[in-house]
C-alpha cells in the first residue's frame, strides 16, 4: 500500500513539473509574436503632417508620421513623396514615437524595425563623398522640430550610416555605419560627431540608377551582453543595415553591414532623419514610397515565468478536481 500511495504522489509531482515545463513553453513561445506596426506610411492621403502614433486615425489606411524639411520643394501623391533636394544640403526629419514614449529595447530580443522606399531620379555620377547620411536616433524633447526646419544642436543619441550617393561608388566607405559621441551638435552635420564602427559596402562598384527603387531596412535587436547601462545585463546591441535595389554594389550583394555593440548609448529611439546633400552629389529628386516601423516587443522574463506559474496553479486544480 505504501508503495501504491509513493507512486501516487511521484505522479502527481511529474505531472505538476510537466504541466509547468508545458506552459512555460507556451509562454515564451507566445511572447515571440508580440509585435506592433508603429507607422506604415504611404501617402494616400498626399499629406505629410499628420501624426497618428500608431493608430490610423483617420482611417486613410495608411498610419502616418508627420514629416519636417528644411528648404521644402515637395510633391505628394497618393504613393509618391516627392522631394527636390536644393543646391544645398536638406534635412527630412520624421518622429515616428512621441517624445516621452520612444520606442524603448527594454528587454533582449526586442527589435526595432525602420523602412524606406524610395526611387531617385538625376543620380550624380563620380562624387567620393559621404553624401547621403541618415539616422535612427533619440532626440531630446527640447530640440524636436515643430515646424519646417533643421534638427537644432542637441545631445542626440543613437547611431547613423554615413554613405556615398553617386555612380559609381566613390568613397572609400561608401556604406558607413556609426555610433553618435558628440555631446551637444546639429544631427548630420558633421561624420566627426560619430565614431565609425563598420563599412558594408565597396568603393568602385555598381552605385545608384536613376529611376530604380531602393528598400533601406535598417533592424536593431537587443541582444544578451555586457552590463553597461541597463543594470540587468542584457545590454547588446545587434544592428543590421542593407539597401536593395537593382545592381546597387554587386549583383547578389547589396550594401549591407551587421555590428554588434556591447556598451550602445541608448536603447529609445524616436527619431529618422536623413540629410542628402545637394542635388549635384546625390539626385535631382527622390520619391519616397512608403515610410514603415515596426516594434516586435519580448515581455518581461519576470511576466513569463508568472504566466507559466498561473497556468500551473490552473492545472493543478484541475488535476485535484479531478
Amino acid at each position: 500500500m505504501m508503495r501504491i500511495i509513493r507512486l501516487s504522489l511521484f505522479s502527481k509531482i511529474g505531472y505538476g513539473l510537466f504541466s509547468a515545463a508545458i506552459v512555460i513553453a507556451a509562454c515564451v513561445g507566445n511572447a515571440r509574436l508580440h509585435a506592433a506596426l508603429i507607422v506604415n506610411d504611404t501617402w494616400r492621403d498626399s499629406d505629410r503632417t499628420v501624426q497618428e502614433n500608431g493608430t490610423d486615425a483617420d482611417a486613410d489606411g495608411d498610419i502616418e508620421s508627420q514629416w519636417f524639411i528644411n528648404s521644402p520643394n515637395v510633391a505628394i501623391t497618393p504613393g509618391h513623396f516627392t522631394i527636390t533636394p536644393p543646391t544645398s544640403s536638406q534635412n527630412w526629419t520624421t518622429y515616428f514615437a512621441n517624445d516621452a514614449t520612444p520606442v524603448t529595447l527594454a528587454n533582449a530580443g526586442d527589435k526595432l524595425t525602420v523602412k524606406l522606399v524610395f526611387t531617385p531620379s538625376g543620380v550624380s555620377s563620380g562624387n567620393t563623398s559621404q553624401t547621403f547620411p541618415f539616422a535612427v536616433v533619440d532626440t531630446p524633447g527640447a530640440a524636436r522640430l515643430t515646424a519646417d526646419g533643421s534638427p537644432a544642436a542637441a545631445a542626440y543619441a543613437g547611431y547613423a550610416m554615413y554613405t556615398n550617393f553617386s555612380s559609381p561608388l566613390g568613397n572609400s566607405n561608401p556604406y558607413q555605419l556609426r555610433e553618435r559621441t558628440a555631446v551637444n551638435s546639429t544631427l548630420l552635420n558633421s561624420s566627426g560627431d560619430w565614431t565609425a564602427l563598420a563599412n558594408g559596402a565597396t568603393t568602385g562598384n555598381t552605385g545608384y540608377a536613376s529611376s530604380t527603387q531602393y528598400t533601406m531596412t535598417w533592424v536593431m535587436t537587443r541582444t544578451a551582453g555586457p552590463d553597461s547601462i541597463g543594470g540587468n545585463g542584457d545590454d547588446g546591441l545587434l544592428i543590421d543595415v542593407t539597401t536593395a535595389g537593382g545592381s546597387l554594389n554587386a549583383p547578389g550583394s547589396f550594401p549591407h553591414v551587421t555590428f554588434t555593440d556591447p556598451t550602445p548609448n541608448t536603447f529609445s529611439y524616436d527619431t529618422f532623419n536623413v540629410r542628402p546633400a545637394a542635388s549635384s552629389s546625390t539626385a535631382t529628386s527622390f520619391d519616397l514610397n512608403q515610410f514603415q516601423v515596426d516594434f516586435s516587443q519580448v515581455p518581461e522574463p519576470a511576466s513569463i515565468v508568472l504566466l507559466g506559474l498561473g497556468g500551473v496553479a490552473f492545472a493543478a486544480k484541475r488535476r485535484r478536481a479531478v
